[in-house]
């Protein structure tokens, strides 16, 4: 018994394998509550935010309004409705999002 008291002392909580913050892009929402969410915001108003083309349920992607690599949050208030191609409105403000956007 008397090893059982001393044991205490000598052993450390091991290090957690988790980061001690985690930053909002790390906390990205995905899987059914992302599908949810795609459904909620197209709902609201299935028209692209940035050209007001009408699209359907397969044809856009969801935005944050502010990056989450800027400092957005991944809530609905902070997602919209862009159109997807390579030269969608979602491919240009992400390139923009990102400083790449193209000159004139």
């Amino acid at each position: 018994m008397p090893k059982l008291r001393t044991l205490g002392s000598r052993v450390a909580m091991a290090p957690s394998r988790q980061p001690a913050t985690q930053r909002t892009a790390d906390r990205r929402t995905t899987g059914r509550a992302l599908q949810e969410r795609r459904l909620r915001i197209w709902s609201r108003d299935p028209h692209c935010a940035a050209c007001g083309r009408l699209v359907a349920m397969h044809e856009f992607e969801l935005d944050h309004v502010v990056a989450l690599t800027n400092g957005g949050a991944d809530v609905d208030d902070n997602c919209q409705v862009l159109c997807i191609g390579l030269d969608g409105c979602h491919h240009r403000k992400t390139q923009a999002d990102l400083g790449r956007a193209r000159g004139p």
